[in-house]
């Protein structure tokens, strides 16, 4: 009997390595930064908390290393209420590890290694559809080309709703394109993906167009504190980002992604979806701590009832 879900992610789940710095190093430089923390990870496994702290039932799908990294990460996805009985433990490779670097802006660079994230298979993943069913598809580009393709192909056969979240930009290919229903880039993946640089919200509709051109029915093109633009049935709407200080944007883009899958369930309305995970992005940013940060269903209920 296959098991039911609300939001299946299908995607990276690392250790991430976060240095809090004043400023960041001059190539070549040694410097003091002010702490250096351990935190779970992964744009996939952030989705995943984030869709599950918002009460959906979710599972995710990935894989980690058969080491003290990849038992922890899997330990503390089940705190938080993510069904990881599909995640695989790779023998051949270590848990998938990112460094990131933010500064007192709170903006964020990063450097990792995707490790077990990259040894997902087709067959893996074709296994793994035979015993589930969900009504959304939530994929990042952050574990195999092969896992990504065959999950969106799979969701596609089974008529889910197959969000895709084009990050990171080094990970972009498009041959996925054609199985997304909708695509959540931010300004620099879709400068990679249409070569527009987005600085505005005329930019950013001209950038939606090309992405519709190019066989995605649907996109929210993310400015970051600028808010997004929503680009459907060819009508783009404009949705401001919440007023918040930044203190860390780590993760900012996957707990955008997960509020987002989360929301639409509810209403089928992307727009609402869209001001929903702003709020919810808006707050995971204004606190640091990785996923410990996202936010609740209570926290983001509570934040729009007072605008």
């Amino acid at each position: 009997m296959k098991k039911n879900y609300d939001i299946l992610v299908v995607g990276s789940i690392n250790m991430d390595v976060i240095v809090n710095t004043d400023k960041y190093p001059a190539y070549g430089d040694t410097v003091f930064c002010n702490s250096i923390n351990m935190t779970p990870g992964g744009k996939g496994a952030n989705q995943a908390v984030t869709a599950a702290q918002l009460n959906k039932k979710t599972a995710l799908i990935g894989a980690v290393g058969k080491d003290s990294a990849g038992s922890q990460l899997l330990r503390n996805l089940e705190v938080k209420n993510v069904d990881v009985s599909h995640v695989l433990e790779v023998e051949t490779s270590g848990t998938g590890t990112f460094v990131a670097m933010i500064d007192v802006r709170g903006e964020n660079t990063m450097v990792g290694t995707k490790g077990a994230n990259d040894h997902i298979l087709r067959k893996d993943i074709e296994q793994i559809f035979d015993q589930l069913d969900a009504k959304i598809l939530l994929v990042q580009m952050e574990t195999s080309k092969e896992s990504i393709l065959a999950a969106m192909q799979e969701a596609r056969k089974r008529k889910m709703f197959v969000i895709l979240d084009p990050a990171p930009a080094d990970g972009i290919f498009e041959e996925a394109f054609q199985y997304a229903d909708l695509i959540l880039p931010n300004k620099q993946e879709t400068k990679a993906i249409t070569g527009i640089d987005v600085v505005d919200q005329e930019t950013a509709l001209q950038a939606a167009i090309k992405l519709k051109e190019m066989g995605i029915p649907q996109s929210v093109v993310k400015m970051a504190e600028n808010g997004s633009l929503v680009y459907q049935n060819d009508t783009p709407t404009y949705i401001e980002a919440i007023k918040v200080h930044a203190v860390d944007t780590v993760g900012a883009g996957d707990c955008f992604a997960g509020a987002l899958a989360s929301s639409l369930l509810e209403t089928n309305d992307l727009v609402e979806a869209v001001k929903f995970a702003s709020v919810a992005a808006g707050i995971k940013v204004s606190r640091s701590g990785g996923q410990d940060a996202i936010p609740t269903l209570q926290e983001v209920l509570s934040y729009h009832s007072t605008c």
